[in-house]
């Protein structure tokens, strides 16, 4: 039988401080390669690897405790191994917003992510140093405990002194760094997941509240003929690929045949960078600004707001659910009436939202809001969102490994998407055309957009601080046939003007559809109405 290392605590810490920092922490240096010039922050440079191994060996040491070791280290090594991956291939920021992510999401959006790649890196590099850790090596303590303990204590005070000292010399470079990469801590294994670990735990006691109703006073306005508004929430869609946006490409040709019938607003920001974010707070009576998720977990929202006055309401799910906007409504799967389309573990293709749109249409008895929550764009497996016909833009990549694809590869099969969403809006948009007796509307947004490489950066979920454009900045489109404009009072040649002139974003979509179905309430403010301005008090 092989025999044990032996090793003292405070070099067991010092050895995993170490391998943390350098192998683990991979993905953090490749990020300041990337944006941090050697010539321009030489001090930066030649003091980091420093810094991070005194705070690594720091938070370690503070960690490391008898027996309770032996499950913690094992632990982080697996944890940070698997976050280290996604940091490192994706440029993903680690944070509660992600980790919430991560537990809302569903079999078919894990399957994207555990590829061959992943598990190889899982092995080597947590799976294999947590199996030598368990099995490998015998702790040395020091005796009696009071040594053990005053040599622990001095380790950590040095460990701090060393940091401490770092900041103090250089305390231009990196008060700079930092205030330049305000989220660059997400990035840092595993400490990452830790503060992840502490805010989702404080958010989850925080969300066991009681449930606090908006617009009791809420009451609505029937109309004849009977009103349909379908919202139809878009995933992933980013303004920068949008062909009615002046995009290089034409993405949305189906749409821009209809021409004025259907007004784009090229102006418009998410309310944030996830969809486990955007979704709550643009369904919310929150601004942006005041946001908070802990509250709109346990408060009512937009749809409990028109069911209450009195529209029916009905959320069709093609995107892995709801995040909690629709529990108290109707709501349904796209696979409760769609099982033999073509659908993987993700979903199915977002025409299938489509084929129980009459039969929903028929079945309402009064105004109503159906919405339409769709797959979209949603990566990184963009190529499973289209059908074959809309394979246009080519060559594409064929692969949820993205960064395994070139750029053109990746554009061209995100931009397909785009092209696909259009087609399923358009197609929506004729639907409604023939249902002759209903005054009805088309509204789409995104939720949030989607970094394609731009600075280096995939995919979703930065800290909304310091997120790109490519992910704030979204979609919008309108359509109504004239019994809807009239019914509401619409000027559609006013609102094709403001589309154009004004910005708007995700804090105008509770008041807006409020004041679309003649909704009337306290919580309703007309300011952040887009719709107002262009509709009469008659």
């Amino acid at each position: 039988m092989q025999s044990k290392w032996v090793l003292s605590s405070n070099r067991t810490v010092l050895l995993l401080s170490v391998y943390i920092s350098v192998v683990l922490n991979f993905g953090f240096w490749k990020y300041l390669v990337q944006h941090v010039s050697f010539n321009h922050n030489i001090i930066l440079w030649l003091t980091i690897p420093f810094f991070l191994l005194a705070a690594m060996n720091f938070c370690m040491q503070l960690l490391f405790w008898p027996y309770l070791h032996r499950v913690m280290v094992p632990l982080l090594l697996l944890l940070g191994s698997a976050v280290s991956y996604a940091v490192m291939m994706q440029n993903i920021y680690f944070d509660a917003n992600m980790l919430q992510n991560i537990i809302q999401t569903n079999v078919g959006e894990a399957g994207a992510w555990l590829t061959p790649q992943f598990w190889m890196w899982l092995g080597i590099t947590g799976l294999l140093p947590a199996q030598w850790y368990c099995w490998g090596i015998k702790i040395g303590y020091a005796r009696p405990w009071y040594r053990e303990l005053g040599g622990r204590l001095l380790v950590i005070g040095g460990s701090l002194a060393m940091v401490a000292a770092i900041i103090f010399l250089a305390y231009g470079s990196y008060i700079s760094f930092f205030r330049n990469n305000k989220a660059v801590n997400h990035l840092i294994v595993p400490t990452n997941i830790v503060g992840a670990a502490l805010k989702t735990a404080y958010n989850a006691y925080d969300a066991h509240q009681p449930l606090q109703k908006i617009g009791l006073d809420a009451r609505h306005q029937q109309q004849v003929p009977k009103r349909l508004l379908v919202v139809v929430m878009g995933e992933t869609t980013r303004a920068q690929s949008w062909g009615l946006n002046g995009y290089q490409r034409q993405t949305t040709p189906e749409l821009a045949a209809m021409g004025e019938q259907v007004i784009n607003f090229p102006q418009v920001t998410s309310c944030g960078t996830a969809t486990a974010i955007s979704l709550p707070c643009l369904f919310s009576n929150m601004p942006r600004q005041h946001y908070k998720a802990n509250l709109a977990k346990h408060q009512e929202g937009l749809l409990d707001v028109l069911q209450r006055a009195g529209v029916d309401v009905l959320w069709s799910d093609n995107d892995g659910g709801c995040k909690g906007v629709c529990e108290r409504v109707r709501h349904v799967d796209v696979r409760d009436w769609a099982p033999n389309l073509e659908c993987n573990s993700d979903g199915c293709l977002d025409e299938s939202l489509l084929l129980n749109i009459r039969a929903a249409i028929a079945d309402l008895p009064d105004d109503a809001v159906l919405v339409l929550h769709t797959m979209g764009s949603h990566g990184p497996a963009y190529y499973q969102r289209y059908p074959d016909a809309f394979r246009r833009f080519t060559p594409t990549c064929d692969t949820n490994q993205i960064q395994q694809c070139s750029n053109e590869e990746l554009r061209n099969t995100y931009d397909n998407t785009v092209l696909y969403t259009d087609h399923v809006l358009a197609e929506l948009i004729k639907l409604l055309q023939q249902e002759k007796g209903l005054a009805s509307a088309m509204w789409y947004f995104s939720d949030h957009g989607e970094s394609l490489g731009e600075k280096g950066m995939y995919l979703h979920a930065t800290p909304y601080a310091i997120a790109p454009a490519e992910q704030t900045h979204v979609p919008m489109v309108f359509w109504a046939n004239q019994n809807f404009a009239r019914a509401s009072h619409l000027n559609m040649d006013c609102l094709r003007r403001h589309a154009q002139q004004q910005a708007y974003s995700h804090d105008n979509i509770f008041h807006s559809v409020l004041g679309l179905m003649d909704v009337y309430t306290n919580e309703y403010q007309a300011q952040l109405d887009l719709f107002a301005e262009c509709r009469s008090k008659e």
